[in-house]
């Protein structure tokens, strides 16, 4: 594939800087530099990429570098290598995004991502590293050089089935059959659906591409991070350790499953879904109709009579089986299982409103009847299961004493009457308060980060009384505000979307203790608020209609007086005396209709509420 872009122009030959280790004497690959992001100041930024705004780098875009072997500051060293010629290879793979987003319904941050790429513009992408590591460049000139690893580790995936069959051509080569599903998080996104895509479109050979695109925001623990290093959350091992079976967890990860937003795992909720949705749900229902039967009918399927009240019981449920399979073919995962839990909710309804217990002694007729619409809903859920639950399905199957059914069995009442059951086994084991305790100790980390609240910021009205370019940063301004105890110095990013002369003299918020911070070498002594989201502008887009453009925009107060206090509406700020951009990072402060909002609350000075003047929908930072 890389030969073949070669020979048709599309890898570009360039001299570049990278960064060097000058104690450890090596190149250094771009996960073991890290510094500050150039867009959103994080610092948990890499050379390549940004953990918090997901936004790619640039060689040398990436701020105070650090490299993680030396904890020196790299220095750049000139270097050829070969760049992918993106901007050629755009129009081609704007129509391809277009019509798969849509034929492959991909999911809306996977479809955003790829877009936003294609809105900012395409530029040249270095696929090639100085490192010893790695697959070597099959091109001559470039010998003791690698290929970037996220511009092999897509095509990885056909060396794969190249190397599990020699008809890896029929899946790879064959658009015409075969779909091809990907699964990943949302920082992920741009290789799957901009490089890659790219990469395969410009070879112009048949080869099988991206048909859904499914993607998940991030999950996070008992309100903070994961971190193996910590020990803080649950991985792998730890969950086979807990001595809960394997579905418990299949099935809390996946009801939970961040699909549109990041999701949090707490313990108290791991025992809620397993004692109130798994026990008492689809456990209660296969026990009690298992355990029933058994007792009632000597384990023997009875026959049956279906009443006008059953068909219409039954109905509701095939109702409810189409939807979950419309779900799975988009693939909302999480949606699915929530359907699953609502048809045995259905059937537990079921079998609580007929009463079989005392119909037994009344109409044993009838009594069969339920009995065997029940057991085939125990047939329909350790279907609709399987593809979740895989172990509880076959226990289920066991206990019905049955093989295992496939899809189109569904809605069936297929199993004959006379049929012995099996004998009935618990399928979850209810989680006691003191065992979650001892999970949560165990896991909790070494030491429990306390949480910041809104209330914690020191938040003031400042007035910009100048505002210059950072020396040495082309999208960064230092600007002199004045405020209630003085002059301070911040720095902010805003040189990409404001004039200097749009801000001096207007009042805006300031947060004041904020741990100050170099930015490329220029001190900030505090952050500038600024709302970033979609703005509608009248009358730009086709045919003069409205159309919707990313934006930032400073939240300006005109109202307000220097040195007034921003809060949250009816509560009082109780400013800590100095707090971490990390820290800052994790209080949200959101737009809605225009509104800023934060803890479900409005933000507030003494003279007036604040508002957007343009972004409806949108974030604070």
């Amino acid at each position: 594939i890389m030969k073949n872009l070669y020979s048709k122009g599309l890898l570009i030959e360039k001299e570049i800087e990278q960064f060097y280790d000058e104690s450890a004497k090596m190149f250094l690959a771009d996960r073991y530099i890290e510094g500050t992001c150039p867009f959103c100041l994080s610092d948990q930024a890499r050379a390549d990429q940004c953990d918090k705004c997901g936004k790619l780098l640039q060689e040398g875009e990436l701020k105070n570098p650090v490299s993680k072997i030396s904890k020196t500051a790299p220095t750049l060293r000139k270097s050829k290598h070969l760049f992918l010629d993106l901007p050629k290879l755009e129009p081609k793979l704007n129509e391809w995004i277009e019509k798969t987003s849509k034929e492959g319904f991909w999911s809306d941050n996977s479809r955003n991502i790829a877009k936003a790429w294609i809105r900012d513009g395409l530029k040249q992408r270095a696929i090639t590293r100085d490192l010893k590591w790695g697959v070597p460049v099959p091109i001559e000139g470039f010998e003791g050089k690698v290929v970037y690893v996220w511009f092999e580790a897509p095509i990885g995936y056909i060396s794969i089935t190249a190397n599990l069959t020699d008809e890896w051509k029929n899946w790879w080569m064959n658009p015409e059959e075969v779909s091809l599903y990907q699964f990943m998080g949302k920082d992920n996104v741009p290789f799957h659906t901009v490089i890659f895509p790219a990469t395969l479109l410009g070879t112009a050979q048949n080869w099988t591409m991206l048909h859904h695109i499914n993607t998940t925001e991030y999950l996070t623990y008992e309100g903070g991070k994961f971190s193996k290093s910590k020990n803080v959350g649950v991985f792998g091992t730890d969950a086979i350790s807990s001595g809960i079976q394997p579905d418990v967890w299949r099935y809390y990860l996946l009801t939970n499953r961040p699909e549109a937003s990041d999701s949090d795992f707490t313990w108290e909720d791991f025992m809620d879904k397993n004692n109130s949705e798994l026990l008492a749900n689809a456990g209660n229902l296969v026990n009690r109709t298992v355990v029933f039967l058994n007792n009632n009918f000597e384990g023997v399927v009875p026959k049956t009579r279906i009443e006008p009240e059953d068909e219409e019981f039954l109905s509701e449920q095939k109702i409810i089986i189409d939807e979950i399979g419309e779900l799975l073919e988009k693939v909302k995962i999480k949606e699915a299982l929530h359907k699953i839990m609502h048809f045995g909710k259905n059937a537990n309804r079921y079998f609580q409103d007929n009463k079989p217990w005392a119909l037994v002694k009344e109409d044993l007729t009838r009594a069969g009847t339920v009995m065997n619409v029940l057991i085939h809903q125990l047939k329909d859920i350790a279907i609709l299961l399987a593809p979740f639950l895989p172990k509880t399905s076959e226990r289920i199957f066991a206990q019905l004493n049955i093989e295992k059914r496939k899809w189109d069995d569904l809605g069936k009442l297929s199993i004959e009457s006379g049929h012995h059951i099996g004998k009935a086994e618990i399928l979850f084991k209810k989680l006691e308060e003191k065992e979650i305790q001892e999970m949560k100790e165990r896991y909790h980390g070494k030491k429990k980060e306390e949480k910041l609240k809104f209330s914690d910021l020191d938040l003031e009205v400042g007035e910009i009384l100048s505002c210059e370019k950072h020396p040495d940063a082309e999208k960064l301004f230092v600007e002199k505000v004045r405020l209630s105890d003085g002059e301070r110095q911040i720095v902010s990013g805003l040189a990409d979307h404001y004039f200097p002369e749009n801000l001096v003299g207007r009042r805006v918020i300031i947060l004041k203790n904020l741990k100050p911070a170099k930015l490329r070498g220029v001190e900030s002594q505090g952050m500038l608020l600024a709302a970033q989201g979609r703005e509608q502008s009248p009358g730009i887009g086709e045919k003069g209609a409205s159309m919707e453009q990313d934006v930032v925009e400073v939240l300006f107060l005109d109202k307000s007086e220097v040195g007034e206090k921003i809060h949250l509406e009816g509560i009082e700020s109780k400013p800590k005396e100095t707090i971490d951009f990390k820290d800052f990072s994790k209080i949200k402060i959101t737009v809605e209709d225009f509104k800023v909002l934060s803890e479900g609350k409005k933000l507030i000075t003494e003279s007036e509420e604040i508002k957007t003047q343009n972004i409806k929908i949108g974030v604070v930072g």
